[in-house]
């Protein structure tokens, strides 16, 4: 279930199926649905710590 506002350290952004919008930091796409980078829902799934440094 999506949610508007998750809480911090649970974010879309902080998300690995969260697809930033290039000309947009604070919106993207989930699975193909629009969501925005502070929503958040019960199937979240932190970033890997090394996925940044690849």
């Amino acid at each position: 279930m999506y949610k508007q506002k998750a809480e911090p350290g649970k974010q879309c952004q902080e998300c690995q199926s969260f697809t930033v919008n290039p000309s947009n930091a604070a919106a993207g796409t989930c699975f193909g649905k629009d969501v925005v980078a502070e929503g958040g829902c019960m199937f979240f799934k932190a970033k890997e710590a090394n996925a940044e440094a690849k």
